[in-house]
């Protein structure tokens, strides 16, 4: 009876390991199909890309009211401009590195005059920003970061069918542009 008991332990023992073994190996495999990846993966930099069905870039999100467009930068060059009209619906922006984490976000009310006016730099970029201290800083909402890839999500709020041309016109005009402090 125990000899049998042993036996089933040291059974469930190897298939416990080699369970464990198969799931380490697709890690990678699985691990690779995140949001982050998708979107760094897809489209062009400096350009305001719909996330939807039609455009080819989607992300699993559960709010229908929201509607969002996605603009990849790299640093490396030079820093990021982002910047939109003034609307009276809710926005929100957020940005975020190249692995998916947040690094800033702002809305419509923590936004200077509610007018989406940002600019990301690296650290040596800042350094020339507060050199030179150019006219646009005044109304713009700097964002400093050590890394040189990532992407911003800009979400307006459609809270009913009639405000649908308004977040459309608003995601329409915000531009993603190279920012250059010299």
């Amino acid at each position: 009876m125990t000899s049998r008991a042993v036996y089933l332990g040291i059974c469930g023992l190897l298939l416990a390991g080699i369970i464990h073994i198969v799931v380490i190996l697709l890690i990678p495999h699985f691990g690779s199909r995140d949001a982050a990846r998708k979107i760094m993966n897809s489209g062009t930099n400096l350009q305001f890309d719909t996330l939807n069905a039609a455009s080819g870039i989607t992300i699993s999100d559960h709010d229908p009211f929201f509607r969002k467009a996605v603009c990849r930068y790299d640093l490396s060059e030079a820093g990021v401009r982002i910047s939109g009209n003034t609307t009276p619906g809710f926005w929100s922006a957020s940005v975020f590195d190249a692995q998916g984490r947040v690094v800033y976000s702002l809305n419509d009310r923590t936004a200077i005059k509610q007018k989406l006016e940002l600019i990301i730099v690296n650290p040596v970029q800042m350094a020339d920003i507060r050199q030179i201290q150019p006219e646009e800083v005044e109304t713009s909402i700097l964002v400093e970061t050590t890394n040189s890839r990532g992407y911003i999500v800009l979400r307006a709020l459609v809270r009913d069918e009639s405000l649908e041309n308004q977040a459309k016109e608003f995601l329409d005009s915000a531009s993603c542009t190279a920012y250059q402090t010299r």
